[in-house]
């Protein structure tokens, strides 16, 4: 190993404070931060307040988000350079490689910029479309987590790009926690019925609407539907199903990790539905990660990381309710190997350790 890879400090720069919010973005950060030779890595997020403290082998710094917050990124970004001998700056945080005084050498994208507006009708969704193409110009390199993600984005050239997948934290925490069983949920769960488990955020693309009228066909079935995640429609959502008095569908809002496993180790089936902007579709290797079937929709990068076309549906209640009955008679199978050929923590880490090797 060289030693320039050696000395070299990673600079991560994303958005939330590590000890307060630690889903998406930032899990993935934690595990690529793995795959660095250096035993201590930076972490820079906008924060309510600016401030230095640890979390785990990261330094991680929170710039205050106010008028002044793009000058005081800066000089902490040129402080990192003027102390250690080298860095890497890999970024996944627009704005912060946008503004950067320092070019970013690895950018990662979960959802191209201009894509994601234009689809969510973003009143300012033109303007997302020069800013994507000046972004590409202040990397170096860029990552894509999926084909479909690549595809969507307005990145042009063909070199100085890799595409890779995403891992599960879960992976980290399973044998540990994998004995500690939830008596408070195992109660919850009713024995005899076919338990679905859905983790999604409350938003339209997240197609829960659909959720809900599939739970109101299945009302007389054994299928029983648990959906974690929180949102803008949340409410919407959980009134409509009291309105309707569905009891086979059950709205959980935000769950810890700790509940989140639970429900993953002790559900039968895991489901997931996109209408669009989804870059990966992180619950369905979660799903194999727990050995489970996983049944989601045809859309956006989900027939990458889905195992078979057999478990993809088309966006509708029959089509749902169709895939739900094939999945019921596959509640057993080789979903975890599939998890550690293709998604495992040992082998995403490796992927990044040897692209960090290539650009260092």
């Amino acid at each position: 190993m060289s030693n320039t890879h050696q000395n070299t400090k990673i600079v991560y720069l994303g958005f939330n404070n590590m000890l307060k919010h630690k889903r998406g973005v930032e899990n993935v950060i934690d595990f690529q931060s793995k795959a660095s030779a250096s035993k201590i890595n930076y972490y820079i997020h906008w924060d309510n307040k600016t401030s230095v403290y640890r979390y785990k082998d990261f330094i991680c710094i929170g710039i205050k988000a106010d008028f002044f917050k793009f000058f005081v990124f800066n000089w902490f970004i040129l402080r990192i350079k003027r102390k250690e001998k080298s860095i890497f700056i890999h970024s996944h945080n627009t704005l912060m490689s946008m503004t950067c005084f320092l070019k970013t050498n690895l950018f990662s994208v979960h959802d191209a910029l201009y894509y994601q507006n234009k689809v969510n009708d973003h009143y300012l969704k033109t303007l997302f479309y020069p800013l994507e193409i000046y972004l590409y110009k202040r990397v170096n390199f860029v990552h894509f987590i999926s084909d479909f993600t690549k595809k969507m984005s307005l990145f042009s050239k063909n070199e100085n790009f890799i595409i890779l997948p995403n891992t599960s934290h879960l992976e980290d925490y399973l044998n540990d926690e994998a004995q500690k069983e939830n008596k408070s949920l195992l109660i919850a769960f009713n024995t005899t019925k076919i338990k679905v488990f859905v983790v999604r955020s409350m938003e339209k693309r997240s197609r829960i609407d659909l959720l809900i009228k599939v739970a109101e066909q299945l009302k007389e079935s054994d299928f029983e539907l648990f959906i974690a995640g929180t949102g803008p429609l949340y409410n919407q959502y959980k009134n409509q199903i009291k309105t309707l008095g569905l009891q086979n569908i059950k709205l959980l809002g935000y769950i810890n990790d700790e509940h989140l496993m639970s429900y993953y180790s002790n559900c039968d089936v895991v489901l997931m539905t996109s209408e669009f902007a989804e870059g990966f579709g992180l619950p369905i290797i979660e799903g194999y990660l727990f050995n489970k079937p996983v049944i989601a929709s045809k859309k956006c990068a989900i027939p990458e990381v889905i195992i078979s076309d057999e478990f993809l549906f088309e966006n509708t209640v029959n089509s749902i309710i169709e895939k739900l009955n094939i999945a019921r008679q596959k509640l057993t199978g080789s979903y975890k190997e599939y998890y550690d050929k293709n998604f495992s923590n040992k082998i995403v880490i490796s992927q990044f350790s040897s692209l960090y090797k290539k650009l260092m």
